[in-house]
C-alpha cells in the first residue's frame, strides 16, 4: 500500500544584490509560501560582495552568475543541491567590468553578459575557454545629458528561433543582434527605440510574436512587432501617470505566465505598472499603476501561482512581499519587510 505525498506549497528564489553589502553577503535563498505569502531568507552566503543577475540550467545543477574582484568581472557558477547554494566556480575573467547582466544561452552551453558602463557584451563557453566580445561604439548617442553620453550595454536575450543574441545599449536607443559563439554582428536586424528612451530590459510575448521593451529614461513600454527578419514598432505607453512629474525610471519588465499581462517597475514613482497585452496586434492596454510600500523597485517576480510578488525595495534595503488580485492589477502588503542589502534580482526555482 502507498501513501499519496501531500502537494508542498513552499517554493525558493534566489536572491542577488548590490555590491557593498556590510557583512559581504550579496546572495540569499528566500523560501516562500504560494498559499499565504509567507517569506524569509533561509540561505546567505557568505564572503560574496554582489552579484548580479543570474541564471539556473534546465537540471538545476547551478547558478550562473557574476561577480567582481579588483575592478575586473568574472562569470561564475554555483553548485545547487535542490535550492541550496554550494561552491562557487570561477568560470573565466572577462575583458571588462563586472556585468550588470547575464544569461544561458538556449542550449545551456554558453553564458552570455553585459557590461554596462565598458559597453562589452559576449559570451563564454560553460565547458572552459576565452570569452568572446563585442564593444558598442559611440556613435549614435541619445539625447540624454548625463545617461546617454557613449554606449551602455545593459542586458542580454535571444530570438525566438534560438539563433540570435540580442543586446540592449541604453546610451544609442538601440538592440543589436549577434551570432552568440562568434559575436558576429547580424547587421540585418536591428531595434531602434525613439530618441531618449534609454531602452532597459526586454520580453518576448508567449508566442514570440511581439518584443516588449521597457524604457528605463522614458519610463515607457514599447511593443514591437517580430516576423523572424525584421521588427516593426506597434506602439509606446506610459508606465506613469499623466500629472506625475517628479524624477523616475523604469526598470524591470515582466509577463505573467499566460503572457496576458505586462508588468514594469518605476523606481521613483515607486510603482508596478500593469496592461494587458493584446496577443494579436501586440499593443497594450494601461490597467494600474500600482504604488509601493518601500523605495526604489528595481526587480520584482510573481511566485508560482500567481497569487503573490515579490519585491526588493533596493534603497529601503528590504524584500517586500504584495498579495496580486489579477482581476484589478492592485497590490497589497503582506507581512513585514524582509531586511536585505539593496536586493535588485529574483529568480525562482521552477
Amino acid at each position: 500500500m502507498f501513501m499519496a505525498l501531500a502537494a508542498t506549497s513552499i517554493v525558493h528564489c534566489f536572491v542577488g544584490c548590490n555590491t557593498g553589502s556590510p557583512d559581504s553577503q550579496a546572495l540569499h535563498v528566500l523560501e516562500c509560501d504560494t498559499e499565504t505569502g509567507a517569506a524569509k531568507i533561509v540561505q546567505s552566503v557568505n564572503g560574496i560582495q554582489g552579484t548580479t543577475y543570474f541564471q539556473s540550467d534546465v537540471e538545476g545543477k547551478f547558478l550562473y552568475s557574476a561577480i567582481g574582484e579588483k575592478n575586473v568581472g568574472s562569470l561564475v557558477r554555483f553548485s545547487l543541491d535542490g535550492w541550496r547554494i554550494g561552491a562557487m566556480e570561477r568560470l573565466a575573467e572577462l575583458p571588462c567590468e563586472t556585468p550588470c547582466h547575464v544569461s544561458l544561452t538556449p542550449d545551456g552551453g554558453r553564458v552570455a553578459f553585459a557590461a554596462y558602463t565598458s559597453a562589452t557584451a559576449g559570451t563564454c563557453p560553460i565547458a572552459g575557454g576565452s570569452a568572446v566580445s563585442f564593444k558598442f561604439p559611440d556613435d549614435a548617442m541619445g539625447p540624454h545629458p548625463t545617461r546617454q553620453k557613449k554606449a551602455y550595454a545593459h542586458f542580454t536575450f535571444y530570438t525566438p528561433d534560438k539563433r540570435r543574441l540580442g543586446v540592449i545599449d541604453l546610451g544609442c536607443d538601440r538592440i543589436w543582434f549577434f551570432d552568440p559563439v562568434t559575436m558576429a554582428r547580424d547587421e540585418s536586424l536591428v531595434v531602434q527605440s525613439d530618441p531618449g528612451d534609454g531602452p532597459r530590459h526586454a520580453a518576448w510575448s508567449k508566442d514570440g510574436r511581439f518584443l516588449f521593451v521597457v524604457n528605463e529614461l522614458g519610463s515607457s513600454v514599447s511593443s514591437f512587432a517580430f516576423n523572424g527578419n525584421a521588427f516593426r514598432k506597434v506602439g509606446k505607453w506610459s508606465t506613469l501617470p499623466e500629472d506625475f512629474t517628479g524624477e523616475t525610471k523604469a526598470a524591470a519588465i515582466k509577463l505573467t505566465d499566460d503572457g496576458k499581462t505586462l508588468m514594469a517597475s518605476n523606481r521613483g514613482y515607486d510603482s508596478i505598472a500593469f496592461f494587458s497585452v493584446n496577443a494579436e496586434s501586440g499593443a497594450l492596454t494601461p490597467k494600474n499603476i500600482a504604488k509601493l510600500r518601500g523605495s526604489f523597485p528595481r526587480d520584482f517576480e510573481l511566485m508560482p501561482g500567481e497569487k503573490f510578488m515579490v519585491v526588493g525595495h533596493k534603497m529601503s534595503n528590504e524584500i517586500q512581499v504584495y498579495s496580486f488580485d489579477r482581476a484589478t492589477c492592485a497590490l497589497a502588503p503582506v507581512g513585514d519587510p524582509i531586511s536585505c542589502w539593496r536586493p535588485l534580482c529574483f529568480k525562482f526555482i521552477r
